[in-house]
């Protein structure tokens, strides 16, 4: 299934989103996002036209909750949009993209929902319109850093695994550079 995230990057937003990694969303869209849909990022701005666009794209993770009121989904394959991609099909008669595969549907997409359906034309044509795509590199979080640090070294150690000495290497200058810049090195 195809949909539309929309997602505050020029104003604030109460949501805890991470951008390209967690998408954070009420219960009452529970029903209307899925592991495997795909996702197009929306940013709107009911008082800013220029604000209302395209911007990226990705594939819904495993979604999780802790207390059946807030929904948290992982975004994977992420990339973003070399253009950001105007809401409209056709400006001159006010036809939206997200109504493409909806005529006689719809007069208007539900912009209030902040999770809601696409369609495949809609999805194809906002792609072809993004001048582009680039892949998202995740970065790791401290806690997976250490992680995979502890797990080379016991590699190394317990399984005297030579090779694993590369990987030592490598993750702990990841770390080094996080610790860096959380400390404003």
């Amino acid at each position: 299934m195809y949909v539309i995230l929309s997602q505050k990057i020029d104003t604030e937003s109460s949501y805890e989103d991470e951008l390209y990694k967690v998408y954070h969303y009420p219960a009452r869209y529970k029903n209307a996002l899925h592991e495997g849909d795909q996702f197009i990022y929306y940013q709107g701005n009911r008082y800013v036209k220029a604000h209302r666009y395209y911007f990226g794209t990705g594939t819904v993770g495993k979604i999780r909750t802790d207390d059946n009121e807030n929904y948290y989904a992982e975004l994977n394959d992420c990339y973003r949009f070399e253009n950001i991609v105007p809401i409209y099909y056709d400006e001159v008669t006010g036809s939206y993209i997200e109504q493409l595969g909806y005529e006689g549907l719809r007069e208007k997409p539900p912009w209030q929902s902040s999770v809601r359906p696409l369609s495949e034309k809609a999805f194809e044509y906002i792609i072809e319109n993004a001048g582009g795509i680039t892949p998202v590199i995740k970065q790791k979080s401290e806690s997976e850093l250490k992680d995979e640090l502890k797990a080379a070294v016991r590699s190394f150690y317990r399984d005297e695994d030579e090779e694993a000495i590369h990987e030592i290497f490598e993750v702990a200058g990841e770390l080094i550079k996080f610790v860096e810049k959380k400390k404003g090195y």
